[in-house]
């Protein structure tokens, strides 16, 4: 290892060079302060240009624009006061900022009175401003709004794509295809189609040049050439030395052993790293491996070596050899892979559900799009895309991306090590026709070490290719940074130590493979500086979690003695490895404060669950399960028996239903009955007056009506209702309001951080990404996140022998066949998968390096007498597998000797007969100020035609409220928007809907039917279209209050507008009576109109009243009295 002081002799070298006016890309490791040097190449910049604008520094968060351009400002302003800084690397800024305020004064910028001519933004943002520069060729038109919740929309389109199967034609045959190919389970299609929407930016780039059949042939060269690169492994490690020893022994067991080693029966000269010599490798392989992986250390007749006397020297040169090769550093390993090898070509069975599965993946982002223009929001995909559009190719730029050639002349992208393929691309059209030499400049910094986002796409490799070839045209100067300002030598040193034997020795793009590269450290030697490992020793009847969680608690509360002023960080990485140490620290120190970035979740909380089960239970009266536990939940509280005696012998009507029967009723204890009476007294007012009101409103009525603030364990459970309800009106806002949406949404939902506790913070490592604490604590290093789902496509990127990107895609494998061979799609995932393990060494390092002084490092590991150690070792996957040799493993062998065996525990709780204890409201009873409607306020005076006196379902009422619904979005989103085609497919929807109101299926079907069938008459008819077309002062659904006497009136009317100089108050009728009768029926409204009609009486313009039937398309005018 090189000494330190050379290593900042180099970085200071580094530093200089990078304020010269060329193009670099700038490895800075942790602590190694690149936002300072970022600021200084801009200030450097700013001095050189004729306008501030010419300078653009792009990053990843608004977080980090903000702090760069307050760096930058500050700089500024602190040169104009003449504050010279005491610190060395300050005082090179602050000589920076006096030249750009001299040349800022020369060019008469001001730039202190206008910083927006900073030209300081994110990645997103900059996307966003293109496509709104060029809104014909970004095919936006109106820049729309930015998805907060984008899976929805990947979900509407999914949903939307599979119904398509319905449709008939060539799409609906390829939606069939998909279907048959995953066993119809059309549940588990849907959400690999949201999984691959959620990255379409890098396939769908692809589809159509893979549907049109001439990408196979390219495909299999570059599975061929990947695949040779496995095999120039095998062969460094195989060399020509051991395959000529082998060779006669491999020819005398391919004679003994025909069908097995058939492929080096006459093997007689050196094998190569071409795809052609594959077979014989894997008979290689075969030869010298277990079925476990490991080299042989016997042979027998199995493998070609009888055991007769006359072959007795063959045997023994084999086995000499054998024993030679278990010492050859990494030929087991090579070797085992060799068995994973699949052949380079794909079957035309495999191709062809690559081709369907393209054009399904292409309908869907076709439904994706169209999702997003009924929302009016898209998502950062999307974004980016469209400004990728709007700079035009190569061949054809647009008049936008020849002004911007024009006016950015100096480029700077931080955090280079997460950008995604499209990031790239965008980068590379921004710089398109730089020149070396011609004054414009690429400035890209990052920490490769540091690249721990692959789930926001994040590729590593794209930060190697791009060091080793540039971007476009653009050559970049590859420095350098060493220095470390953050941490103590303690924690520099042992980093330093440790991690080159965890990172790979070699850098690898396809890989994903990072080399460690070292730091010095700069602040000086600390005593109390450095790392510790705290073992935890399971054993047979041992609480490990809860000892870690107390040993995470003690170590907190010591630093926290030592040191009261500095910050301690506990860092996981998963939120749930946290679970035990919070309910450590409520149990045992409940004084203590801390803050939880994200960590508690309100869903597990017992009042959001009832919340849950409440919001089920009243839009999907048909489900059972939500309704007994309604009735079970504390503002009813019904015991077992009674829950017995209300469902038990009844399984086909809803419980709803059920609670009607008064005979069943009669049959409850009469304690069950009261409680049971209640809940259906406040459940009836509910569904009576549910049509016109906002779903959270409602729902809130509801539950504050049954008590729900009395069930509350404490005051402060508020406020997680109260972000519930948001949640609510958040869902409704976007118009993905549903039971599953809502418990998704839910478990998003978290406990605020202590506004007092930023002493001590808990987070995952990604979030503490950028952060710095004194003491860092690492708990659950033994613990894993579960493995990677399953995808409909595999794809990547591989550059051949001749330099070229070749794309990778497999389909996933059908269930139930292949013959146990491995295939391209097993091997895209194990390569996915080795990407994965090394991402986790960097999360490793991101982890250790937040530390400033002190890293305490913790897990579990289990006692094993038949190891050699003692202990099982860590599984793979985890943290503490990586650290095992060398840091944690004797250290835990230590902990091992020195531990007892911990005693049987003593019996708990007996899952089989414990009855969790039932908790409930002491009485049942509407509050006194809910009981009946507020003084001085009448319900809406438009309720559905809600049978009222009905107890059980009315399916006229849904399909009125779903024909109501639609009417309004028609009239909302316009005319053009919607077509009868379009109605059509909203059957399945319609028929979801009305199960989900508890209407059985023949039920749901012929409603269904008869809202497409409205709609479509609707949609036909002229007097529906001039209904629904966008006049002047048109409104869908608006609701208006009005006071008579001392009373508040609520109105909410269907549709108004104003039209040929009159104002049009129309209200929607859905009623199954013949046209001879509607005009009595219309009559009969013109009191209800009439309110309308009086609120409007002063506003100038003569007022005409209809209704509008839209079943049998009948606009009837009332005539004003």
């Amino acid at each position: 290892m090189i000494a330190a002081v050379d290593r900042l002799d180099e970085d200071k070298t580094a530093r200089q060079r990078a304020l010269e006016v060329a193009s670099f890309i700038v490895e800075a490791p942790a602590g190694a302060g690149k936002t300072e040097l970022l600021t200084q190449r801009y200030l450097r910049l700013l001095a050189v240009v004729e306008h501030p604008e010419e300078v653009l520094a792009l990053t990843f968060t608004n977080k980090a624009a903000t702090e760069m351009r307050d760096r930058i400002l500050g700089s500024l302003e602190r040169a104009a006061r003449d504050e010279l800084p005491v610190e060395a690397h300050k005082q090179l800024t602050f000589g920076l900022a006096k030249k750009v305020l001299a040349h800022d004064a020369a060019q008469g910028w001001h730039l202190l009175g206008h910083p927006g001519r900073l030209r300081i933004t994110t990645l997103d943002a900059l996307c966003a401003s293109l496509a709104r520069q060029m809104p014909y060729l970004s095919r936006f038109g109106a820049q729309p709004g930015v998805a907060e919740d984008a899976e929805a929309h990947y979900a509407t389109a999914a949903r939307r794509t599979l119904e398509m199967v319905e449709a008939g034609g060539g799409d609906a045959d390829v939606v069939a295809e998909a279907l048959a190919f995953m066993d119809n389970n059309a549940g588990r299609l849907e959400k690999l189609l949201i999984a691959m929407l959620g990255r379409r930016d890098q396939w769908l780039q692809h589809a159509s040049r893979i549907e049109s059949g001439a990408m196979k042939a390219e495909v299999e060269a570059g599975f061929a050439a990947l695949i040779e690169r496995d095999l120039a492994v095998v062969g460094e490690r195989l060399d020509g030395r051991q395959q000529s020893l082998l060779m006669p022994l491999a020819r005398f067991a391919a004679a003994n052993v025909p069908g097995t080693l058939d492929a080096i029966f006459d093997w007689n000269s050196r094998l190569t790293a071409a795809i052609a010599d594959l077979a014989r490798w894997q008979a290689v392989a075969t030869l010298l491996m277990t079925g476990t992986g490991t080299i042989r250390k016997t042979v027998d007749k199995r493998i070609g070596f009888p055991a007769d006397k006359a072959f007795a020297d063959q045997k023994k040169a084999m086995l000499e050899l054998l024993a030679e090769q278990r010492g050859i550093a990494g030929l087991e390993d090579a070797l085992a892979m060799l068995v994973k090898l699949p052949r380079p070509e794909l079957s035309d069975g495999e191709w062809a559900t690559v081709e369907c599965f393209s054009r399904l993946l292409r309908l869907a982002a076709g439904q994706l799009w169209l999702a997003f223009q009924e929302a009016g929001e898209v998502d950062f995909i999307e974004i980016a895309a469209r400004a990728g559009m709007a700079l035009g190719d190569d061949e054809a730029p647009t008049d936008l991306a020849q002004a911007l050639d024009y006016r950015i002349r100096h480029l700077l992208v931080d955090e280079f090590q997460d950008t995604s393929p499209t990031q790239v691309e965008l980068i590379e059209k921004l710089t398109r026709g730089w020149m070396p030499d011609d004054g414009r400049t690429l400035f890209v910094v990052g920490d490769p070490m540091q690249s721990i986002y692959r789930f926001r796409k994040a590729d590593v490799g794209l930060f190697l290719r791009v060091r080793e070839r540039g971007i476009g045209d653009i050559r970049l100067g590859h420095l350098r940074l060493f220095r470390n300002n953050r941490s103590y030598p303690g924690i520099v040193d042992w980093v330093n130590s440790a991690f080159p034997s965890i990172f790979p020795a070699a850098d690898s793009p396809e890989a994903g493979a990072v080399r460690y590269a070292e730091s010095a450290a700069t602040r000086p030697a600390r005593a109390d500086s450095g790392v510790e490992v705290h073992p935890v020793i399971e054993r047979e009847g041992s609480d490990s979690a809860g000892e870690e969680a107390s040993r995470i608690l003690a170590i907190i509360q010591q630093a926290r003695r030592e040191a009261p002023a500095e910050r301690i960080a506990v860092l996981v990485r998963a939120r749930s490895h946290l679970d035990a140490l919070v309910a450590e620290i409520r149990r045992s120190a409940p004084d203590l404060r801390f803050q939880a970035v994200d960590i508690e979740g309100l869903d597990g909380r017992q009042h959001v669950q009832d919340l849950l089960t409440l919001f089920s239970a009243l839009h999907h009266r048909a489900d059972r399960v939500h309704w007994l536990a309604l009735l079970r939940a504390p503002w009813c509280g019904l015991k077992l028996a009674d829950l017995h005696a209300l469902a038990a012998d009844d399984r086909k009507s809803t419980i709803w239903q059920l609670m009607q029967d008064e005979t069943r009723v009669a049959c409850l204890s009469d304690d069950g009955r009261q409680r049971l009476l209640h809940v259906r007294e406040v459940l009836q007012l509910a569904f009576a007056g549910r049509a016109r009101q906002h779903p959270r409103r409602w729902l809130e009525g509801v539950w504050l009506m049954l008590g729900g603030p009395r069930c509350l364990e404490a005051p402060e459970a508020l406020n997680d209702v109260d972000a519930f309800f948001k949640l609510v009106d958040k869902l409704v806002a976007s118009r993905n309001l549903s039971a599953e949406t809502l418990a998704a949404h839910a478990a998003e939902l978290y406990a605020p951080s202590d506004p007092l506790g930023d002493a001590v913070q808990m987070m995952t490592v990604h979030k503490s990404k950028g952060l710095e604490f004194d003491t860092v604590i690492l708990p659950g290093l033994d613990r894993g996140t579960g493995g990677n789902d399953s995808s409909l496509l595999l794809w990547d990127e591989v550059a051949g022998a001749d330099g070229d990107e070749h794309l990778l895609v497999a389909p996933m494998k059908q269930k139930g066949a292949g013959n146990g061979e491995p295939t391209a799609y097993d091997y895209l995932k194990k390569l996915e998968a080795e990407r994965a393990a090394h991402e986790d060494e960097r999360l490793l390092y991101v982890a250790a390096t937040r530390a400033i002084r002190k890293l305490h490092l913790l897990g579990v590991a289990v006692a094993d007498d038949k190891k050699d150690d003692g202990l099982k070792l860590p599984a793979a996957g985890t943290l503490l597998n990586l650290l095992w040799p060398g840091v944690a493993q004797p250290v835990f062998v230590e902990a091992l000797a020195g531990s007892e065996a911990v005693p049987p525990a003593s019996p708990g709780i007996d899952p089989a007969t414990f009855i969790p204890p039932l908790v409930r409201l002491r009485e049942t009873a509407l509050p006194a100020s809910l009981g009946a409607l507020p003084e001085g306020l009448r319900p809406a005076d438009n309720p559905l035609e809600l049978d009222e006196a009905e107890p059980g379902l009315s399916l006229e009422a849904s399909v009125g409220t779903l024909v109501h619904r639609y009417l309004e979005l028609i009239a909302k989103n316009g005319l053009e928007q919607w077509s009868t085609a379009r109605v059509a497919t909203l059957q399945p929807a319609c028929q979801r809907w009305l199960r989900g109101q508890g209407h059985g299926e023949s039920e749901a079907e012929s409603g269904a039917a008869e809202v497409v069938a409205a709609l479509a008459t609707t949609l036909a008819s002229d007097s529906g279209r001039w209904v629904l077309t966008d006049h002047a002062d048109a409104a869908a659904e608006q609701a208006w209050s009005s006071a008579e006497g001392d009373a508040a009136v609520n109105h909410v009317i269907d549709r108004i507008f104003v039209a040929d100089g009159c104002r049009w108050i129309i209200d929607y009728k859905t009623v199954r009576l013949p046209e001879a009768e509607l005009a009595i029926r219309a009559e009969s409204y013109r009191p209800q109109l009439e309110r309308y009609a009086s609120l409007f009486a002063d506003a100038g313009l003569p007022l005409r009243l209809a209704i509008f039937f839209p079943v049998q398309d009948r606009l009837i005018e009332l005539s004003l009295r």
